[in-house]
């Protein structure tokens, strides 16, 4: 499962507020503004911020008037900052999404926009709310959910899948002369004829076994920690970081399977700050939360997993000293109360 992730910094917050103000949206353009009328308030920070983000739109008003009221090159930069939600464009409209991408990372100083999973590269790809099944060329079957990426390189000698971000099940198809490969930046996992899930996010590798074997490789120079390379089995799972290989632990591999085909996340002594990552991925919008601050609280039980609204809800039931926060219908933080 993905690594906690920290508060989100000014200039991420920044982008947030960015996307809000510009939504299609005008009931939620205007509950928008007035929350980001206090957020630019709240700090000299936020106010620096909020200048930028103030005309960076004004461009965009510009842009509209100039060319008839067609702002169609702002708002292709806009949607790819949207998470990429809609599939890849001709060479011609990706050249206009990066141009616009580049004009608004310079605007409100968040480079982020460009490292969102699979926006230029992918070659399949899923947005928050998606679930994805294909069939690759030799025959193996993937599924992509929330906001997950990959990019293909499949030739006479190799077949390898990159995970950009993300969670990837697959189902790998037999052929003795083209290892299956999935790559991640820390992490080579050879496939042996068999089933398993893989997740990628924030620098760590989580994989989880259904059924036979892989080889795990960490792929650092220099890993820190834990073997260089181990094989796991069916009902077994691991994680690799930035520091090497962890420890094999046991897995309900038929639970756990059968949840995620249904949609599911089946947990057991799951951190909450991993929950929520995990939850994340499938919100638009995504959940802002302080790892930190959450640590110690672990979740067992079934969380649904495409109904993010409702799992937090479910957590919050279960953790009465958890906080939702939400600023309109999309971005939602999640804190712990304080005595």
């Amino acid at each position: 499962m993905p690594a906690q992730r920290k508060t989100p910094s000014v200039a991420e917050q920044a982008a947030e507020w960015m996307v809000l103000l510009t939504c299609d949206d005008a009931t939620e353009r205007a509950q928008a503004e007035q929350g980001f009328r206090a957020w630019r308030a709240a700090d000299p920070r936020h106010a620096q911020a909020a200048a930028r983000i103030e005309g960076f739109i004004g461009q965009v008003d510009t842009v509209r008037r100039r060319s008839g009221d067609d702002a169609r090159p702002a708002r292709a930069a806009l949607d790819a900052a949207r998470a990429g939600k809609r599939r890849r464009r001709s060479a011609l409209q990706a050249g206009t999404v990066l141009t616009g991408i580049v004009v608004l990372a310079g605007a409100i100083g968040f480079s982020g926009l460009l490292s969102a999973p699979g926006l230029l590269q992918a070659d399949l790809r899923s947005s928050e709310r998606e679930w994805i099944e294909q069939t690759l060329s030799d025959g193996t079957r993937i599924s992509l959910s929330g906001a997950s990426a990959i990019k293909l390189r499949f030739d006479a000698t190799r077949r390898t899948v990159e995970l950009l971000g993300g969670d990837i099940r697959v189902d790998v198809a037999k052929d003795a002369s083209r290892p299956f490969v999935i790559e991640t930046p820390d992490t080579r996992i050879q496939a042996l004829g068999t089933r398993f899930l893989v997740s990628y996010a924030n620098g760590k590798t989580d994989l989880e076994m259904f059924e036979s074997q892989v080889v795990v490789e960490n792929t650092l120079s220099a890993p820190t920690g834990g073997p260089a390379r181990v094989v796991v089995q069916g009902g077994q799972r691991l994680r690799v970081t930035p520091q090497g290989i962890g420890q094999v632990e046991s897995l309900d591999a038929r639970r756990v399977e059968a949840g995620w085909r249904q949609r599911q996340l089946v947990l057991d002594e799951q951190p909450l700050p991993e929950v929520l990552a995990q939850l994340a991925r499938h919100r638009p919008g995504g959940i802002r939360f302080d790892g930190e601050a959450l640590a110690g609280l672990k979740v067992s039980g079934v969380l649904p997993l495409d109904k993010p609204d409702e799992a937090l809800r479910l957590l919050q039931i279960s953790f009465p000293e958890l906080r939702l926060r939400y600023v309109t219908s999309r971005w939602v933080w999640v804190s712990r109360a304080t005595d």
